[in-house]
């Protein structure tokens, strides 16, 4: 018997209840395994949405992986559990045991297709080790928007053909280990001027220029066999002038699954997001969206309203709202069928656990991590020469408002979350690369600019810049784009400026004379760009 037709037994046993609940993949708060256990046995749910705040180190993950697993295996439907992790390089867990490098844009920047299949295999590698399972990456939006505040680093780029190439290596570098692979935002997220985590933004071009444009890289990751795909919680009035891209069955059924020829899980995007929560009721943005063609329901990053709202009973009162909305007849239960069918032939069939290719050693992980770092970084200007400055003493200060670090980590693990700031990780690898940091002074941002009559003309200042794709929130601002400029005011051409972000803060200092860009906001490049300034990069 083939697979589909025990599928289809399967679900001719299965109650309602069962069936909707394996349609969600939940988060949970901290350590509350029991809770999580009890989605599994009594809510049924298909899957979880895992981060540093489930589990922050690799013994406690895979011993989360196994428990809720083992749990899993029990029930009548047995197909195991997508545990799902933002492991994207700009965005990443478990920072501290793992090698995430710089990110989708310093990747892109390299432009090494053979560097970014590696990264993705051993972000694959690593989370496969400890029984994660989903890779809710690559993104692979392309950056049309400069101004876009939750992208930037996590795209591969402004140019549709090369997001398009480096999707594809990511794609391939996943699927080398067993695990899967998610492509996202659909039908693109990259020319938006709005966070979505924030509100719901909105895309207004035809679909003639997004399909020559967002959604090549999508196409290609489809072509080349990605697993899932994550929908966007964007408006696109030119294709559907009712519904965002989530909740629409001309952007999931008639393009992404029927033009597209898409055949893998559609996963939407946390409905917990303030686009979809600020706009439709929990229970009928999940209803609309199993009926629009999504596959799995995710509600996840409750972070930023952990304290002051009750998320599990949100979270089961949507899975018991789209029960009732099948028992009412609102929601068909051959709709129910089809979808359940398509995921657990998906589940059967796709979720291994077995290695495919043969394993990178630690050491490897690490070098390719450090590699990928080194060769993105890219000397935009240096018309003085001043790059490197070598054994020569310079005066150091950073551009960013000290107060915004506390934001880097958040309450439930999301987004960028090196237990410190790029700034700091510089700082210590200037000492420990530098035998001469002696020579090196570090000033606070307004002690720097009060201090000019004291300071020696003759010696550089070295200003950090830095961004983070930061969900619901903002690290760069005007604040930042000013002390530039006021820096490049007062020491004109001795002002080096270091981005430890993307280089689309440089319209703004057309006559700045050196700028080094990183590309990312990440420890790597920040070892990367500490090792550059003293020795010439290769």
């Amino acid at each position: 018997m083939n697979n589909a037709k025990k599928v289809e037994q399967l679900i001719s046993t299965l109650t309602i209840e069962e069936k909707v609940g394996q349609l969600f993949v939940l988060a949970f708060a901290g350590h509350d395994t029991d809770y999580a256990l009890d989605l599994i046995k009594n809510y049924h749910v298909g899957g979880f949405y895992i981060t540093d705040d489930n589990a922050a180190s690799l013994t406690d993950a895979k011993i989360l992986s196994k428990t809720l697993q083992a749990q899993a295996s029990l029930r009548p439907c047995d197909a195991p559990l997508l545990l799902a992790v933002d492991q994207e390089g700009a965005w990443g867990i478990l920072t501290k045991e793992t090698d995430i490098g710089p990110g989708n844009l310093a990747l892109g920047k390299a432009n090494d297709l053979e560097l970014t299949e590696s990264m993705y295999q051993v972000f694959a590698q690593q989370m496969q080790a400890i029984g994660y399972n989903t890779l809710l990456s690559p993104c692979v939006d392309v950056n049309a928007n400069p101004n876009n505040p939750i992208i930037g680093q996590r795209s591969f780029g402004e140019a549709p053909a090369l997001v398009a190439k480096h999707s594809i290596a990511a794609i391939k570098g996943v699927t080398k280990t067993g695990n899967l692979a998610c492509a996202k935002h659909f039908p693109g997220h990259g020319d938006t001027a709005i966070d979505s985590h924030r509100s719901l933004a909105q895309v207004d071009k035809p679909l003639e220029q997004l399909l020559q444009e967002d959604l090549v890289p999508f196409q290609q990751s489809i072509d080349s066999g990605v697993s899932l795909i994550m929908t966007a919680h964007i408006n696109y009035p030119q294709i559907d002038s009712e519904f965002p891209a989530t909740l629409s069955k001309t952007i999931l059924t008639d393009l992404l699954k029927g033009q597209m020829k898409f055949n893998g899980l559609i996963i939407t995007d946390s409905m917990n997001m303030w686009a979809m929560r600020k706009n439709f009721h929990p229970v009928q943005a999940a209803i609309m969206a199993i009926k629009a063609g999504a596959h799995l329901i995710m509600l996840s990053e409750e972070h930023y309203e952990n304290e002051a709202t009750p998320y599990k009973q949100i979270q089961q009162d949507t899975i018991n709202g789209v029960i009732l909305a099948v028992k009412s007849g609102e929601l068909s239960e051959e709709c129910l069928n089809e979808t359940l069918k398509h995921v657990l032939c998906f589940k059967y069939r796709d979720l291994e656990t077995q290695w495919l290719t043969e394993q990178l050693d630690k050491a490897t992980c690490a070098k390719i991590a450090e590699h990928a770092a080194e060769k993105a970084i890219k000397v935009l200007r240096n018309s003085n020469n001043l790059f490197p400055l070598e054994q020569r003493p310079f005066y150091l200060t950073f551009a960013a408002n000290p107060t915004l670090y506390d934001s880097l980590v958040n309450s439930r693990g999301i987004g960028p979350n090196d237990p410190h700031p790029a700034s700091e990780v510089f700082t210590q690898s200037l000492r420990s690369q530098n035998a001469n940091f002696t020579a090196i002074s570090y000033h606070e941002f307004s002690d720097i600019l009060n201090a000019k009559k004291q300071l020696d003309k003759d010696i550089p200042v070295v200003l950090i810049t830095e961004d983070y794709p930061l969900p619901g929130e903002d690290f760069y601002s005007e604040e930042q784009l000013n002390r530039v400029k006021a820096a490049h005011n007062l020491f004109d051409d001795k002002l080096v400026v270091l981005a430890l972000r993307s280089d689309y803060e440089l319209a703004h200092f057309p006559d700045l004379n050196t700028y080094i860009c990183t590309y990312s906001s990440r420890a790597a490049s920040a070892k990367a760009l500490a090792k550059s300034l003293i020795y010439p990069p290769n």
